[in-house]
């Protein structure tokens, strides 16, 4: 039990911190925001796994779900790379339109969570949850920018 309590706190900063840089990516479309999202969810990956295989991975998403497991990291990771690559090109609205699928499946996550998990599913909510909302409004309002 102490594994999973760590671990909630751990995400619980770790997701403040790359809520606020895919937030930032997006906002600005600035392919070095989205660099260091890619760079920090795949080190939080990383460590998520270790986290997930310590404790059986069973435990974990019993207690935890998928919103702040390494799956939910692992997307955060591609997504982030795939943004980078699309704003490297000056493909803005095809960024901008994979991060309406980026926030719509996070979302999803959430309110499998939500349903699954209940209580620590606040954990993500209130951590990237507001991240993944404002990249869905930022997503639609930017759809077609050229």
């Amino acid at each position: 039990m102490l594994g999973v309590t760590a671990y909630a706190v751990l995400v619980f900063i770790m997701n403040i911190v790359i809520g606020l840089v895919l937030l930032l990516g997006v906002i600005q479309q600035a392919k070095s925001s989205f660099g260091i999202s890619s760079v920090v969810s795949w080190v939080f990956f990383a460590v998520s796994l270790a986290f997930f295989a310590s404790g059986g991975f069973v435990n974990f998403y019993s207690k935890l779900g998928l919103s702040i497991s390494p799956v939910a990291y692992l997307v955060i990771a591609i997504y982030s790379m795939l943004a980078a690559s699309d704003i490297s090109k000056l493909n803005i609205r095809k960024a901008m339109r994979k991060a309406i699928l980026f926030s719509i499946i996070m979302i999803v996550f959430l309110i499998i969570d939500l349903i699954w998990v209940k209580d620590a599913a606040f954990v993500a909510l209130f951590s990237i949850g507001w991240a993944y909302v404002i990249t869905l409004i930022f997503g639609i309002k930017n759809r077609n920018i050229e």
